[in-house]
């Protein structure tokens, strides 16, 4: 009951604070265009527009192309100017950084431009540019004073549950898994973003919040994002967990929640069964997921996704040094559905070896600086980090401006702590720890069981002269004398 209290007042302070003006937030104002401007066109779609893109007559990405021309320059705008606060201290702090940038871009730049014999280099070419740039002002974002960035993360967390509810109502749930032209896969993947960046608002994740995104991801069948989802709470708790208190009353606490739970999940597994039936019930389960479906099944090749696989694997030798560009896959130039396998399809073997290695890298020091230093926003951006690679094993979009999910993984991927005022200037993305407070002085009242009078020394000895062997004495007013050397009231 208490944490629920704590995680309702947590919740009431956000709202608090973006009605007090902390709405008014050029980052956070960017988000929430953005977000709503991408899910607008979707959530008003109508059966025949659904029908025209699951026929392949139409795309997603042609139904929605108009409203990006408004939603990315609304996000950049946004950011750009967030990035007032924290532009000098990216580049004086973040060097090494920007020059791996810079140079990881001038190799992809120099084999799309001279090896890339394809004929829309040149949009690869400017969507790179425009992506790098973006990046670039995530990691600004992460220097702005702390209020502002809570601000900014709340607002997009409120844009993207609204626009999940929103399209849940005005579409609803249906068979064929599409939310109106939203794609079951990328309504889960904005469940899954939701839940990360409330994680990363309050710095720890909260279960009241994990059930809604998860149902989401449930109703549209997203079997990836849901294990990614798990991961990321069940990584939450492992990385969090402190061994046994040693308060004997959180301890008492434990072991009676223990007992509870051993006690009471048999007898809720028989109030269930006797009151549903059981059979059918994992039948559903099994349907809705497609367990055993013959095309999303067990033993339909992680729904097709295997043949795409072996594809990458029998053309590797024609892109060891340079890959077809950047998001290749938007042009038809190859089909691989995968965003760890499209590292190296868009930027080749070493290029996109080098890059997802940096990625894991990040992931791994975020979580190992979170939770060696208990820095919760930390070690969530790290698992959140870890378990979209996770989901890009079988989801493509790593990178992509133009995509939610996507630009919210470049935004945690640059997440760097300001430094602390007075710090040293670091040189690569680390942690700092907390300052810790500074000790306050023991008050007397707590230490001696009398109540607090005024008190005064009776002797103070020469500071020269050794230190005498007589008694310390403190007199606490007319009626009250005790002998620090024993702790024993003496009678004056």
């Amino acid at each position: 009951m208490r944490r629920l209290l704590d995680t309702l007042a947590i919740e009431a302070t956000i709202l608090r604070d973006l009605l007090s003006g902390g709405a008014f937030n050029s980052a956070g104002l960017g988000f929430a265009a953005y977000i709503v401007l991408i899910c607008y066109p979707a959530m008003r779609a109508t059966p025949a527009m659904l029908e025209s893109v699951r026929a392949g007559e139409t795309t997603i990405a042609t139904a929605g192309e108009s409203s990006l021309y408004i939603a990315v320059p609304a996000l950049l705008l946004g950011l750009l100017l967030f990035a007032r606060h924290g532009i000098m201290t990216v580049l004086m702090r973040f060097q090494p950084a920007l020059m791996f940038l810079w140079m990881f871009s001038c190799l992809v730049l120099l084999f799309t431009i001279l090896l890339g014999d394809y004929p829309d280099s040149i949009s690869q070419v400017t969507q790179y540019a425009l992506t790098a740039f973006g990046f670039v002002l995530c990691i600004a974002f992460w220097q702005a004073p702390a209020r502002a960035i809570d601000n900014a993360l709340a607002m997009a967390v409120l844009a993207l549950a609204g626009c999940l509810v929103a399209a849940a109502i005005l579409q609803g749930f249906h068979e064929y898994r599409w939310v109106g032209l939203i794609h079951p896969n990328h309504y889960a993947r904005y469940a899954y973003m939701a839940l990360v960046l409330h994680s990363v608002l309050t710095r720890r994740v909260s279960f009241l919040m994990l059930v809604p995104c998860l149902a989401a991801t449930y109703m549209v069948s997203a079997r990836t994002v849901m294990i990614g989802t798990v991961a990321f709470y069940l990584g939450y708790l492992a990385c969090t967990v402190r061994g046994v208190p040693a308060d004997p009353r959180r301890r008492a606490v434990i072991v009676r929640t223990i007992c509870f739970t051993l006690l009471g999940a048999p007898i809720a597994l028989l109030a269930l069964m006797a009151t549903f039936d059981v059979g059918h019930l994992l039948d559903r389960l099994t349907n809705d997921l497609a367990i055993f479906d013959p095309d999303r099944g067990i033993s339909s090749g992680f729904t097709g996704r295997s043949d795409s696989w072996n594809a990458f694997f029998d053309a590797m030798e024609k892109f060891v040094f340079f890959g077809y560009g950047f998001r290749s896959s938007r042009y038809n130039m190859h089909s691989v559905h995968s965003g760890v396998l499209s590292y190296f399809m868009d930027f080749g073997m070493l290029l996109g070896g080098l890059l997802l290695l940096a990625v894991v890298a990040r992931a791994i020091q975020l979580i190992w600086y979170g939770t060696r230093l208990l820095e919760r926003r930390s070690l969530i951006c790290g698992l959140g980090i870890a378990t979209t690679l996770l989901i890009q094993c079988f989801e493509p979009d790593n990178f992509n401006i133009g995509f939610i999910g996507a630009f919210f993984f470049m935004l945690i991927l640059g997440y760097a702590r300001p430094p602390a005022a007075g710090a040293a200037r670091a040189l690569i993305w680390r942690a700092l720890p907390p300052r810790p407070a500074p000790p306050s002085p023991p008050l007397l009242h707590n230490i001696i069981p009398f109540r607090r009078p005024r008190w005064r020394r009776l002797r103070q000895p020469d500071r020269a002269a050794p230190r005498p062997a007589a008694r310390s004495i403190i007199k606490f007013g007319p009626r009250a004398t005790i002998d620090l050397t024993t702790n024993e009231r003496v009678t004056p």
